[in-house]
Formats: C-alpha cells, sequence, structure tokens
C-alpha cells in the first residue's frame, strides 16, 4: 500500500520517458532487426512495457527524490533501469555477461555503460572507481550454478552467499549503502533455501515478498 500511495503521490511519468525514446527512429530498426519469434529477444524492444516497469522499480527505491545517488545494477540485461534512474538525475554502471546482442543495442541507444564481468562464487566483484551508494540486481540468477533433473536449480551455499554480502559491503558500497536483491521463484516455488533466508536475516536484511533489502551502516 505505502508504494502505491507514494506512487500516486509522486507521480513519475512512464508515457514521457517512453515517448522520448520512441522518437529515435532506432527503436524501430532494432525490433526490425530482432522480429518475434527469435527466442523471444523481441521483448526487449517493448520499450512501453519495460519504461513503465523500471518507472516502479525506481519510484520503489525512492530515486523520483531525495539525493542524487551511484548505482551499480548486477545482470543489466537490457539496461532500462539504470536508464530511468538516469533520468532522475543520479549516475549508474551496469554490470553482465555478453551473451546477448539484443542487450548491447539497447544499452547503446539507451546510453547505459556496462561493465562485461561474470559473477562467480568466491570470486570479488570488478573494484570500482567510485564507491555506489546503492547495488541492485532484479530477477537474481547469478547464485544459479547448475540445472538439476527435476527442473529447478542448484544454488550458492550460505559460505558463497556471506563471501559475496562481504565482498558488496566492503568493496562495493558506500557507508549507508543499500545492496537490493529481487529473486524469483525456481519451479517448486522456492525464492531461496531456509538457510540462505536465516543469513540473510543474520547479516539484518529486511525481507519483503522477493526482495532482499541489506543495508551498510
Amino acid at each position: 500500500m505505502r508504494e502505491h500511495l507514494h506512487r500516486a503521490f509522486h507521480p513519475v511519468s512512464a508515457h514521457r520517458l517512453q515517448r522520448e525514446l520512441e522518437a529515435d527512429p532506432s527503436w524501430d530498426k532494432l525490433r526490425r532487426k530482432y522480429p518475434r519469434g527469435i527466442k523471444e529477444v523481441h521483448r526487449f524492444g517493448d520499450t512501453a512495457f519495460w519504461i513503465k516497469r523500471n518507472v516502479e522499480r525506481a519510484q520503489d527505491l525512492s530515486l523520483d527524490r531525495g539525493r542524487q545517488r551511484h548505482i551499480l545494477d548486477l545482470g543489466c540485461g537490457p539496461g532500462f533501469f539504470l536508464y530511468v534512474a538516469q533520468k532522475l538525475w543520479h549516475t549508474g554502471i551496469g554490470l553482465d555477461i555478453d551473451e546477448q546482442a539484443i542487450f548491447r543495442d539497447t544499452l547503446s541507444l539507451l546510453q547505459v555503460k556496462r561493465v562485461v564481468h561474470c559473477i562467480r562464487p568466491r570470486f570479488r566483484l570488478p573494484r570500482p572507481e567510485k564507491k555506489f551508494d546503492l547495488v541492485t540486481s532484479y530477477l537474481t540468477c547469478f547464485h544459479r550454478l547448475e540445472r538439476l533433473r527435476d527442473g529447478n536449480w542448484r544454488t550458492w551455499s550460505t559460505d558463497e552467499w556471506q563471501f559475496f554480502i562481504d565482498d558488496v559491503r566492503v568493496n562495493q558500497l558506500t557507508e549507508g549503502g543499500l545492496l537490493l536483491l529481487e529473486f524469483h521463484p525456481q519451479k517448486n516455488g522456492e525464492l531461496y533455501p531456509p538457510d540462505v533466508r536465516e543469513l540473510f536475516l543474520k547479516n539484518r536484511a529486511r525481507i519483503f515478498r522477493s526482495r532482499v533489502f541489506l543495508k551498510y551502516s
């Protein structure tokens, strides 16, 4: 309810942002380059959907008000979250692997900077030139190690998660910074194992639905 009230009293026009993008004919060229049916990658050319979704994400983090923040978006994909954040006067860098050609094209059109990097267990993230006020990971999947026969995934252990959390805390975030992890459920409906949940709570996380917030002071 608080999220809906915030959006109602602090409106951000997703339609205006999307209209500004569509003024560039390059988006029509992109959709022709990646037509429907090519492994569904065409959906990343749906500017109306992705702008609206990421305006909501930005407002949930109160990026439409308050001080300017420097953001690291893990698994940035096509770059729409950072694009919206930049339109709200924040700065940011994406981090992701380089597998989808359409992501290279959308990142270029959105003028979002990306560092190509594969997140692996017990390996530190690239050391930034400037620490971040906010580290986000939407639809987190970097912790997935291998697909099991039942269709679910073997994921990071608590020790591997603690290494990642400590690395972000010490090397990525400013004092008072926030790490947001948003999970999507496995085939069995699980977001993360019970012992991982306990680890998040041990690290003073706030858990709300599929999202885990870790604030460092």
